[in-house]
C-alpha cells in the first residue's frame, strides 16, 4: 500500500523535486512507477535533480535519478509479460497520490496555498475549537462597538426610526424578531426576500441537519478499524488503512472514514442522495409559492404611474416624438385610455449644465457653512482669491461671488429647458431616442397591451413592464440596438477574460507583492532577522494577502463590468446582474478551488475531452477539504456582525460634517457601497454558504450546524441594517431571491455528481451506489422543470381584473428624465432661490 505525503516543486534557485513516500518493501516497484508519473507531471527537470524516495519503518534510502532509471529498467524486464498489470498500478498509483485523472495535482496545491486552503488532517478538532472561539470573540467585540457608535452617532444608526419610517428598535432586539412582513412594509419585498432566503437557509440546515447528524456521525465512526481487501479500493484517500491519528476525530465522523470496499451502507448513501435532493426541491417549491403569493400582491398594489405605465422601445424612427407615439397609442387603445407619452431624450449638454451647477452648489453650502460656524461675523465671511491679470490678484467675497455664479447657470439651465419644451414634434425627432414611456390610465389596460404583439415585424414595439420611475437609467435606454449588441460582446468578453486569468493574474502579482520582495529593503530584513514572530506573521498574511485583496475587489470589477457594457433599465439590475456573474465566480473559485487548479481553461478543456472526469474530479478534492469549509463558515460570521458598525458610512459622514452641516453629511454618506453591500452581493454571499452546506451536507454532516448558525446570524444583521439603519432602495419585486433559488436549483448537480464519484472511488465495481445517487438527477430535472413553469414575473389575468376594482395610489411621480424634472436650489443665508420645472 502506497500513499503520498507531501509533493514540494522548488523552482527558484537549484531546480529539485522533493518527494516523501511511505511503502511497504514489497511495494518498491509501485513507489517508481509512481516517482516517475509525478515526474511526468511536474516538469521536465535537470539531469543532477535529486528524488528523495522510499521512506518506511522498513526502507528508507534516497535514489538518484541514474540509479533509479536503471533499477526502474531492471525491475521491468523482471516484470515482462504484465503490460495491462503495469497499467492498473500507475492508475492505482495516480489515485493513491491525490492526484486525480485530468487534475493538475502541483496547480491546485499552489492556488490552495495562495486561498489558504488546507486539507483535512489530525489537528482539526483543535483548528475549528480555535476558530470558533476566535470568531465568538470577534462577535463580542463587534457587537459593543456598535452598540457603542449607535450612541454617539444615532444618525448613521438609526436614521430611519429619527425620520419616522421605522420604529424604535428595542421591541424587535434590533431586527432580530421582525417578521417578513414588517420587514416588507419598511423595507420592501427584495428585502424582504432577502430575509426569507435567510429562513430557507435555517430550515434546509434544521431539516438535513439533525438527521444527518444524530444517523451518519455514529455510523461514520463504526467503521475506524475496519478490516478488508486493500486489493479492491479504488481511492485509497477513503482508505481505513490511514491512521485515525492522521484523520482526527472530525475524520472519523465523515465520509472520509468509511472503508474502500461496498456495504450497505454505501447503498443507503446512494438512497439519501434522492432524499435529500427532493427534500431540498420540496422546500424550495414551497417557498417559492409563498412568494409568488407576495409577488402578485406586489404587482397588484404597486403605486402609480409605475403600475400603469409601459416601457416601450425599438421605435421606427418615424414616430420618434411624444406626439407622435401618442397618437400611435390612442388608435390602438381609443377612448381617453393613454394618459401621458415620454419619448427619451439625448440630453447631455443639458446634464452637462446641472453637473457644473452641482459643483457651485456645492462649493456654496461649504462656504455657508464655514461662516455659519463662525457666528456670521461679518469680519470672517470666506475670501477667495481671484487672479486679475498675470501678476495681480484680488480677494473677493466666496458666497456673494458663489452665488452669483450658480444662480448665472440657473437661468442657463431653465432657458434650455424652455427651447426643449417648445421644441416642435417633427424637430424632437433630432434628439429622441427611439425608447418611450407609455402612461395608461388604468393598470388594466396597461397589461393587456403587455400581452399584445403591435406589428407584424418582430422587434418593433416591444412592450415590458417599467422599473421605478426614480431608478431608470436613461443613458443606457438611448444606446441603439447595434451600439447594446457590441457593447455586451465586449462585456461578456471582458468576464470569461476575468475568470480565465484570475489565478495567473493572482500568480503574477504575487511573484513581486511577497515577503521576499520585502527582505530586499535592508532594513525590514534587519528587523526580521531580530523579530522571527514577526516574520511568521508576515509571512501568513502575505501568504493570501493577493488573493485577499483580488477577491475584495472582485464585486467592484464586475460590476465596473456590467454598468458599461451592459445595457440596464434600472439602476437595481446591475445588482441582478452581479449577484449571477459573483455566485458562480465563488463557487469555481473558492468553493471548489482544489478541483479547478491554477486554471480554469485547461480544466474545461479535460471535462470536454472527459466528461465522465467531472465525478473524480469533485470527490478526489472536495471532501479532504470540509474542515476548512467548516471554519470558512464559522468566519463569515463576525464577518456580518462586523457590518453593523457600518465603518465606511461613518467614516464619509464624519468627513463630510466636517464642511457641511450634519443632514448634508448623511446624505453625502449615504448609501452604502452597492458593489460589495449591495442586495445582489449579499444574495450571492448568502448562496454560496447554502450550496457549501449542501455539498458537505453528507460528507461532513456536523458543517450543516455552522450554517445555521450563520443564516440566524445574517437574519439579525440584515434585518437591523435594511429597516433601521440604511436607505430604502427601489423595489425590483424579488427577482433576486427568484435568482437565488435558481443558483440553489443548479447546484444540487454538483452535490450529486459529488457523491456519486465519492461512492464510485469507495467501491470496486463499475456500477454500485455511485450509478444510484447519479440517478438522481433525473428526479432533479423533472422536479426542477416543474419549478420553472410556475409563473412569477406578471399577473395573471384573474389579478389583473381584482387589482382594477381595488385601485392604487398615485405617488405624484413622473416618468422623465431628472434633466427636465430636477428641482435646482441656490442655498443662502436668509433665503433660498428655487428654479424647478
Amino acid at each position: 500500500m502506497l500513499r503520498i505525503v507531501s509533493v514540494n516543486l522548488l523552482l527558484a534557485g537549484a531546480a529539485v523535486t522533493s518527494v516523501e513516500l511511505t511503502a511497504e518493501p514489497n511495494d518498491h516497484f509501485l513507489a517508481l512507477i509512481q516517482a516517475e508519473v509525478i515526474l511526468n507531471r511536474v516538469a521536465r527537470l535537470p539531469p543532477e535533480a535529486s528524488l528523495a524516495v522510499l521512506s518506511s519503518k522498513n526502507l528508507s534510502r534516497t535514489i538518484q535519478l541514474p540509479r533509479l532509471a536503471k533499477e526502474r529498467s531492471a525491475l521491468v524486464l523482471k516484470a515482462e509479460g504484465s503490460h495491462a498489470e503495469r497499467q492498473g498500478l500507475a492508475a492505482r498509483t495516480n489515485d493513491s497520490a491525490g492526484i486525480p485523472d485530468g487534475v493538475d495535482a502541483i496547480g491546485s496545491k499552489v492556488v490552495s496555498k495562495q486561498l489558504g486552503v488546507s486539507k483535512n488532517n489530525g489537528k482539526d478538532l483543535q483548528v475549528l475549537g480555535t476558530a470558533l472561539l476566535f470568531n465568538c470573540g470577534m462577535i463580542a467585540l463587534y457587537a459593543a462597538l456598535f452598540f457603542g457608535l449607535k450612541w454617539w452617532q444615532p444618525i448613521v444608526y438609526l436614521g430611519n426610526v429619527l425620520e419616522d419610517k421605522a420604529p424604535a428598535p428595542g421591541p424587535s432586539w434590533f431586527g432580530l424578531w421582525l417578521t417578513v412582513d414588517e420587514v416588507q412594509s419598511r423595507a420592501g419585498l427584495d428585502s424582504a426576500m432577502l430575509i426569507e432566503f435567510c429562513n430557507l437557509g435555517m430550515q434546509i440546515s434544521a431539516v438535513l441537519g439533525i438527521p444527518l447528524i444524530i444517523v451518519l456521525c455514529p455510523s461514520y465512526s463504526s467503521f475506524t478499524g475496519y478490516s478488508y481487501d486493500t486489493t479492491q479500493c479504488a481511492k485509497s484517500a477513503y482508505s481505513n488503512s490511514t491512521a485515525v491519528e492522521f484523520r482526527g476525530y472530525l475524520g472519523s465522523i465523515s465520509i472520509n472514514n468509511l472503508p474502500c470496499v461496498t456495504t450497505w451502507f454505501d447503498w443507503a448513501l446512494a438512497v439519501l442522495v434522492w432524499v435529500i435532493v427532493w427534500s431540498v426541491q420540496h422546500m424550495i417549491r414551497m417557498s417559492h409559492k409563498r412568494f409568488v403569493k407576495r409577488r402578485i400582491s406586489w404587482l397588484q398594489e404597486r403605486p402609480k404611474p409605475q403600475s400603469s405605465t409601459l416601457l416601450v422601445q425599438n421605435i421606427p424612427a418615424r414616430y420618434c416624438s411624444d406626439i407622435m407615439v401618442k397618437e400611435y397609442f390612442e388608435k390602438l387603445f381609443p377612448n381617453g385610455a393613454i394618459e401621458r407619452v415620454y419619448v427619451v431624450k439625448h440630453l447631455a449638454h443639458l446634464a452637462q449644465m446641472i453637473s457644473s451647477f452641482d459643483a457651485l452648489e456645492q462649493q456654496l453650502h461649504e462656504a455657508l457653512f464655514m461662516w455659519e460656524e463662525a457666528d456670521r461675523d461679518p469680519d470672517k465671511r470666506p475670501k477667495l482669491t481671484l487672479p486679475i491679470d498675470s501678476i495681480q490678484n484680488e480677494k473677493v467675497d466666496r458666497i456673494d461671488y458663489l452665488t452669483k455664479l450658480a444662480e448665472e447657470q440657473l437661468e442657463k439651465i431653465e432657458a434650455e429647458r424652455a427651447r426643449i419644451a417648445s421644441t416642435a414634434h417633427h424637430e424632437q425627432q433630432d434628439f429622441c431616442s427611439s425608447v418611450a414611456f407609455v402612461t395608461f390610465k388604468d393598470m388594466r389596460d396597461a397589461e393587456m397591451a403587455l400581452s399584445l404583439r403591435l406589428e407584424p415585424e418582430g422587434g418593433v414595439f416591444t412592450l415590458e413592464y417599467s422599473p421605478s420611475p426614480v431608478d431608470v437609467r436613461y443613458n443606457d435606454l438611448m444606446r441603439l440596438p447595434t451600439e447594446r449588441k457590441l457593447l455586451h460582446i465586449v462585456g461578456y468578453t471582458l468576464i470569461f477574460l476575468l475568470f480565465l486569468f484570475f489565478f495567473p493574474i493572482i500568480g503574477l502579482t504575487s511573484s513581486v507583492i511577497n515577503l521576499e520582495s520585502l527582505r530586499s529593503v535592508k532594513a525590514v530584513n534587519h528587523i526580521l532577522l531580530h523579530l522571527p514572530m514577526l516574520e511568521s506573521i508576515l509571512e501568513g498574511v502575505f501568504a493570501t494577502l493577493v488573493l485577499s485583496m483580488f477577491m475584495a475587489f472582485l464585486p467592484t470589477i464586475l460590476n465596473s463590468i456590467i454598468l458599461n457594457f451592459f445595457t440596464l433599465k434600472a439602476e437595481a439590475l446591475s445588482q441582478y446582474y452581479l449577484q449571477q456573474w459573483y455566485f458562480w465566480f465563488q463557487v469555481v473559485f473558492v468553493l471548489f478551488v482544489t478541483a479547478v487548479g491554477s486554471s480554469v481553461w485547461k480544466r474545461v478543456t479535460e471535462i470536454a475531452e472527459s466528461p465522465k472526469s467531472v465525478l473524480t474530479l469533485l470527490s478526489d478534492t472536495v471532501p479532504d477539504t470540509s474542515t476548512f469549509y467548516m471554519s470558512y463558515v464559522i468566519l463569515q460570521w463576525a464577518t456580518s456582525v462586523l457590518l453593523l458598525t457600518r465603518y465606511m458610512n461613518l467614516l464619509k459622514f464624519l468627513a463630510w460634517k466636517a464642511v457641511c452641516s450634519e443632514e448634508r453629511a448623511k446624505q453625502k454618506s449615504e448609501p452604502e457601497d452597492s458593489d460589495y453591500y449591495g442586495i445582489g452581493s449579499r444574495s450571492a454571499r448568502l448562496n454560496l454558504i447554502l450550496v457549501t452546506g449542501l455539498v458537505f451536507c453528507v460528507i461532513a454532516p456536523v458543517i450543516l450546524i455552522f450554517v445555521f448558525i450563520f443564516f440566524f446570524i445574517h437574519r439579525w444583521v440584515y434585518s437591523y441594517l435594511m429597516v433601521f439603519a440604511e436607505t430604502r432602495k427601489p423595489d425590483l419585486g424579488g427577482v433576486y431571491w427568484s435568482l437565488q433559488l435558481r443558483h440553489v436549483q443548479l447546484s444540487l448537480p454538483i452535490y450529486v455528481i459529488t457523491m456519486a464519484g465519492c461512492l464510485w472511488n469507495a467501491s470496486a465495481q463499475p456500477v454500485g451506489p455511485g450509478t444510484l445517487a447519479l440517478l438522481s438527477l433525473g428526479m432533479w430535472a423533472y422536479e426542477y422543470s416543474k419549478w420553472v413553469d410556475i409563473l412569477w414575473e406578471t399577473l395573471p389575468f384573474r389579478a389583473v381584473a381584482e387589482a382594477a376594482t381595488w385601485g392604487t395610489h398615485d405617488t405624484g411621480e413622473e416618468f422623465v428624465q431628472s434633466e427636465l424634472k430636477r428641482r435646482l436650489v441656490v442655498p443662502t443665508v436668509a433665503h433660498k432661490v428655487e428654479i424647478g420645472r
